[in-house]
C-alpha cells in the first residue's frame, strides 16, 4: 500500500478526503517556542520543552497531543499559562514527529509509553504527575495509565477520543458535509476527476498539507478561524505512515474501562460543537468515574483558542481539586 492510499484509508483525528481539494501555498513552518531540554533515549537524544517556575513547583504536567502523529507545539498555549501558575510542565513530539522524527518507531506505542515514562522520571521521578491529553493525547494518557498507575494521580481529558472510538464513527461524513458547507467544490475543476496510481512523495506531501488545511478548519466553529489557525501547519507537523501504525497497535490492544478505572482521579473538558460530542462523553461516562465533566459552549476541538477564558479557568479549576 502507497502513502497516498494510506493517507486515503488512514482512521485519524483529522480523517482526510479529497473530496473538493483546495489548492494552497506551502504554510511557513511554526514550532515550539519554549526551551528545549535533552534526555538520553536508549541511544539518541529525546527533545523536551519545560517551563519550571522559578519559586518551586505546585506540581507537574504533561501535555500529551494529538493525531496520533501530530506535533505537539500547537500546545505550548497551554503549557505556557500553567506554568505561569507555579505548575511544571513537559510538552514534546512524540518519537518519530516533528523535533523527534529521528527516534525509532518499532513498537511504535510502547515506544510513546516508555517516552513518557523517562521525562516523568527526569522531572519528578518519586511522586504521581497529572497527564493532560487532548484528542488522541486522551487515549495515550489512558495507555500510560494502564501500564504505570502508580505514575499518575490525575488525567485530564480534553476533547478526548473514547477508548471503544465511538466518537469516530461518523466523524468522515460530517467533516465532508462541512467542507461542503463551508468550501463548495467546483465541478469543471478537472484535476478533480484525475485518478492517479503512481504518485510522487512530494506530492504526497502537498495533498498531505492541502488536507491538513481543508480539514482542520472544520473543526472550529469559527471556520475563518480555523482557516488562520490551520496556516501555521506544515508537513513536518504530521506523518500518515505512523498515523496508520499508532491506530493499528491500538486496535490490536485497545484500552478496556477497567485496566483503568480507580488508578487515578479522571476529568473530562470538551466542546459542545466538536465532532466527537456527545459520542465521547456518552462512552466514558458508561465507562469511568468521572471527578467532573464540563462542556463548553461555543466551540469545536480547540477551546484554548476559540474559548480561552472559559478553558483555563475550568483547568484550574481540575488541577486545584
Amino acid at each position: 500500500m502507497n502513502r497516498l492510499t494510506r493517507l486515503l484509508k488512514s482512521n485519524i483525528i483529522f480523517p482526510f478526503s479529497l473530496t473538493g481539494l483546495i489548492f494552497v501555498t506551502l504554510a511557513s513552518e511554526a514550532g515550539y517556542n519554549s526551551p528545549n531540554s535533552k534526555l538520553l533515549f536508549g541511544e539518541q537524544q529525546l527533545n523536551v520543552h519545560l517551563l519550571v517556575p522559578v519559586q518551586g513547583a505546585k506540581s507537574t504536567l504533561i501535555v500529551l497531543g494529538g493525531g496520533p502523529s501530530f506535533s505537539s507545539w500547537n500546545l505550548e498555549p497551554i503549557q505556557q499559562r500553567f506554568a505561569q501558575q507555579g505548575y511544571r510542565v513537559g510538552l514534546m513530539d512524540m518519537a518519530g514527529i516533528g523535533e523527534n522524527s529521528h527516534l525509532p518507531t518499532d513498537s511504535l506505542l510502547e515506544i510513546w509509553i516508555q517516552q513518557i515514562k523517562l521525562v516523568k522520571d527526569n522531572i519528578q521521578p518519586k511522586t504521581p504527575i497529572t497527564l493532560v491529553g487532548h484528542s488522541w493525547g486522551g487515549l495515550m494518557a489512558l495507555l500510560y495509565l494502564r501500564e504505570y498507575p502508580d505514575d499518575v494521580s490525575k488525567v485530564i481529558l480534553l476533547n478526548p477520543v473514547d477508548p471503544d472510538k465511538k466518537a469516530m464513527q461518523n466523524l468522515t461524513a460530517e467533516i465532508d458535509l462541512r467542507n461542503r458547507q463551508e468550501a463548495p467544490v467546483s465541478w469543471d475543476d478537472e484535476s478533480l476527476w484525475e485518478q492517479k496510481t503512481d504518485i510522487s512523495d512530494d506530492e504526497v506531501e502537498r495533498i498531505t498539507l492541502r488536507q491538513i488545511q481543508q480539514v482542520l478548519p472544520t473543526y472550529f466553529l469559527d471556520y475563518e478561524q480555523g482557516k488562520r489557525y490551520a496556516e501555521q501547519f506544515s508537513t513536518n507537523d504530521f506523518d500518515i505512515d505512523l498515523n496508520v501504525q499508532a491506530w493499528k497497535e491500538y486496535d490490536a490492544n485497545p484500552i478496556k474501562y477497567q485496566e483503568v478505572e480507580g488508578k487515578a482521579e479522571f476529568y473530562f473538558l470538551e466542546c459542545e460543537q466538536d465532532y466527537l460530542m456527545p459520542y465521547n462523553k456518552l462512552a466514558f461516562e458508561q465507562g469511568l468515574q468521572f471527578n467532573r465533566i464540563e462542556v463548553i459552549d461555543g466551540c469545536g476541538h480547540f477551546p484554548w483558542v476559540e474559548q480561552e477564558a472559559v478553558f483555563y479557568k475550568l483547568m484550574e479549576d481540575f488541577l486545584n481539586e
